[in-house]
């Protein structure tokens, strides 16, 4: 189970990198502010470009990558606290065993 949480981790951190690196800078030179600015009083749609639908994507996975992240921690903390309880019986189980045997010997 937790193997595949982390692999499902890791695809989404990938994509995740991927879609950010697709995207536009802010900052594109002289031509790039002329021709944005160009862009939003004459041409393009600002909701159907694909750097519109690239910040979509993004947003989407990055949820997505919290989610898996709270899981991943919240799965290994449940399953660490399941193993000190084990090793805390082991433990309470031998010294009982050792005091018996203490007990016996007297």
């Amino acid at each position: 189970m937790q193997t595949a949480l982390i692999v499902i981790h890791v695809i989404i951190s990938l994509v995740l990198i991927v879609v950010v690196l697709m995207q536009h800078g802010k900052q594109q030179g002289l031509s790039g502010a002329i021709a944005g600015g160009a862009e939003t009083f004459f041409g393009k749609n600002k909701g159907r470009t694909i750097d519109a639908a690239l910040k979509k994507v993004t947003a989407v996975v990055a949820i997505l990558f919290v989610l898996s992240s709270i899981v991943l921690a919240a799965y290994s903390i449940d399953k660490s606290k399941a193993e000190a309880e084990a090793l805390n019986q082991t433990i309470q189980s031998q010294v009982e065993a050792e005091a018996n045997a203490q007990t016996d010997a007297e």
